[in-house]
């Protein structure tokens, strides 16, 4: 393994933590007054989220904290909400439990409260098979532990070191419990792997720097695999990075949303960057990964949690400082922001291209399965365009792909964005594809113009 998560004295800092915060918020945003900082310690929400296995929201379903004493029903959107919290809530492990008619009761046990964010869950619930069908569906979250580290591998080599700077679109995730294999969404992945290793209260500066570190390690995975021949890509255990994806918080998902098209790289590469829990202190040695694990953890090639937010909390370090700390001689920079799609994805990103495949007079069908026909007709299109024919979707093959399209075109083009931002698939480029375009376009700080090119493209692919 090589990640050790926050350790054992982890539960102690949720005593300590709410006394140290509020200050220490205050000394980072003094220290650096253009970087957003950690939220109020002293508010934090719950958000639940019930649904069918299908995905459609459950209206009506009973939601309860009982630790909290907090109830409630789910909305039409199958949401049910707590906010602005007692201060005494922050810091508390709770369970929460789902029931709805005709469905099997769900609890997800050992959740934390934080201070300054939201906890956000998701309730799958399953169909119950009759009236005696009422054993619970369980989920527990996992208690902060220590790790150990990996077995060191080959270096990646030339041809995948030039592909890795293209983010991928999925992971391949191995649910140690549930003995399956699961292709995740990769922004997914990390958004439900990083509550589990940095605390979600912690100083946004120290939530972004692991935000990074978490997905290079991922991306690294890709490229260089630890597991060959075995069907997946990472464990969601701590032989690799916890995930769990019925659990997430506001201010993680926002530190994965704010650095999602950041590059940590050495040498021009995606490296594995290992971290662990370290001291809270300024030292990249005292007390830290390689005084406890040795050799496993070579200076500069791991980043201390607990380092990181003494770091931003105490002293004013951006997230690009803290990296720049602990890692030698890498470069915090920009990815392409187009998602790698190969063989096997199954997403909409997947869709979007087989509509842009068509429009380029290939026979596909856009169903969102990258299978055997989407490799041979993207392998057909890279070859007449005088690219690498290797059936990945990257960089080079989008920008040869995408087609301009704007307000009144109608074109299996237009249904490709309709796709990526979530519009009726009509193909026809309306009054309503076009305000739903610029309004992400200004999301997005580009021009809003409505006009769709690679720019506007390339974002709604990564988003």
């Amino acid at each position: 393994m090589t990640l050790a998560k926050i350790r054992s004295f982890a539960l102690l800092l949720l005593l300590g933590l709410a006394l140290l915060m509020p200050r220490s918020a205050a000394l980072a945003q003094k220290a650096a007054p253009t970087e957003e900082v950690a939220a109020d310690s002293t508010t934090a929400g719950i958000q639940v989220h019930v649904h069918a296995a299908d995905g459609t929201p459950l209206a009506g379903a009973r939601v309860g904290v009982a630790a909290l004493g907090l109830s409630g029903i789910t909305d039409a959107q199958g949401l049910w909400v707590a906010q602005a919290l007692p201060e005494t809530s922050a810091g508390m492990l709770v369970d929460v439990a789902v029931k709805a008619r005709g469905y099997r009761s769900w609890t997800i046990r050992g959740a934390t409260v934080y201070g300054g964010t939201t906890l956000q869950i998701d309730a799958p619930l399953s169909l119950a098979t009759s009236s005696r069908d009422t054993a619970p569906e369980i989920i527990d979250v996992a208690p902060p532990a220590a790790s150990t580290p990996a077995p060191s591998r080959a270096l990646p080599s030339a041809d995948a070191v030039a592909a890795s700077l293209t983010i991928p679109s999925s992971i391949r995730v191995y649910r140690v419990q549930l003995g399956r294999v699961d292709t995740v969404d990769f922004k997914f992945y990390v958004k439900h792997v990083l509550p589990s290793e940095w605390l979600p209260s912690w100083n946004t500066n120290s939530i972004r720097a692991g935000a990074v570190a978490a997905k290079t390690f991922a991306w690294y995975q890709l490229i260089v695999p630890k597991y060959p021949g075995r069907g997946y890509d990472v464990r969601d255990d701590t032989s690799d990075q916890v995930y769990n994806p019925n659990l997430s918080y506001a201010s993680t998902d926002a530190a994965v949303d704010f650095t999602w098209n950041t590059t940590l790289t050495r040498n021009g590469a995606i490296f594995e960057s290992q971290f662990c829990a370290g001291a809270y202190n300024a030292s990249k040695t005292a007390g830290q990964c390689n005084e406890l694990y040795g050799s496993n953890f070579p200076l500069g090639n791991y980043m201390s949690q607990w380092g990181s937010q003494y770091l931003a909390a105490n002293l004013g370090y951006t997230w690009p400082q803290i990296l720049t700390f602990y890692y030698n001689n890498v470069v915090v920079g920009n990815a392409s922001g187009w998602p790698l799609l190969r063989q096997g994805d199954w997403n909409t990103r997947v869709t979007a291209a087989e509509y842009l495949l068509r429009h380029r007079g290939y026979t596909v069908v856009a169903d969102g399965q990258f299978d055997a026909q989407t490799t041979t007709a993207v392998k057909a299109f890279q070859s007449a365009n005088g690219l690498l024919a290797d059936g990945i979707i990257g960089e080079a093959t989008y920008l040869k792909l995408v087609a301009t399209v704007r307000l009144n075109d109608n074109n299996t083009a237009v249904r490709a964005i309709q796709v990526l931002l979530g519009i009726q698939n009509t193909g026809l480029f309306g009054s309503t594809t076009d305000t739903v375009v610029k309004q992400f376009q200004q999301a997005q700080s580009l021009t809003a113009d409505g006009i769709v090119g690679p720019l506007t493209w390339r974002a709604a692919f990564s988003k």
